[in-house]
């Protein structure tokens, strides 16, 4: 696991210290997203001639989603997040990662499956690069750090908060689980079942803030970490008992590399 800590740790530092860039003459467009199933009448889109505040925002987002009755439950700040460029090249990246792998298995081979079910939940996700910034609209009004001006081609999250937790990876039933109050990052895998080519000691969590953890699972590092409700759980693959080892000692069966791009895409992650 040491060899997955310490990119994603480097990936966590490298995006926080990445600063967006507001042009003050640009037009602006901000497409609402509540991560709700929405008719095309309801897709509302807000313009601005020019870089908009935060706060101004996120005031008229909040206007057009209680007009067209877009949420039933208050928004859940934690998960609200804005959005850029969409990460299609990434995307295509990580699929054919991930589907070359999956080729060196035979089929009934449950790393064959395993993978192919994330193939499935990639392909079928949508992620844009997520903008550094908190979303919180109390904050933005008081708070100048964050109230930064706006501008470009964005997408707005503000979804209710949900009431699940997605467990994907080296599991046999990746997928949507319910969301438990003080329920374990173990508690969760053990619900998916884990494959025998799965880390055992830790996995990953990326919190609905795209804030990447890495919790203890197994008997002898028990500590309890919260899982929030919208969290990923990823389990990343190793390449068991008789994988073969790098001149260091660690794993050399090639799937650090699925593991470090899937965590890293993950974190961008649209509803």
């Amino acid at each position: 696991m040491k060899s997955l800590l310490t990119p994603l740790l480097i990936i966590a530092f490298s995006l926080l210290a990445t600063s967006a860039t507001y042009a003050e003459t640009a037009n602006t467009t901000v497409q609402i997203h509540t991560g709700q199933v929405q008719s095309k009448r309801k897709q509302i889109t807000l313009n601005y001639a020019s870089a908009v505040r935060t706060e101004q925002v996120l005031k008229d987002a909040q206007l057009q989603i209680a007009k067209h009755a877009l949420l039933t439950t208050p928004v859940y700040w934690l998960q609200a997040a804005i959005f850029t460029p969409p990460l299609e090249q990434e995307k295509s990246a990580l699929l054919a990662l991930i589907a070359g792998k999956q080729s060196e298995f035979d089929q009934g081979d449950e790393r064959y499956a395993a993978l192919a079910r994330l193939h499935q939940f990639i392909a079928s996700s949508h992620f844009a690069k997520r903008a550094p910034l908190e979303l919180d609209y109390d904050q933005a009004r008081i708070t100048s750090n964050a109230n930064p001006l706006l501008s470009g081609e964005l997408t707005l999250q503000l979804p209710a908060r949900s009431q699940q937790v997605w467990v994907l990876g080296a599991v046999t039933e990746a997928g949507a689980v319910k969301w438990q109050q003080r329920q374990s990052t173990a508690e969760y895998l053990n619900q998916a079942e884990t494959i025998s080519a799965a880390e055992n000691d830790t996995a990953v969590v990326i919190q609905p803030d795209g804030k990447v953890e890495t919790h203890p699972i197994a008997y002898w590092n028990d500590r309890h970490h919260d899982v929030a409700p919208g969290a990923i759980i990823y389990l990343p693959f190793t390449g068991g008992w008789l994988a073969p080892l790098d001149n260091l000692g660690f794993d050399a069966s090639g799937f650090n590399e699925i593991n470090q791009a899937v965590v890293s895409l993950l974190r961008e992650r649209v509803l």
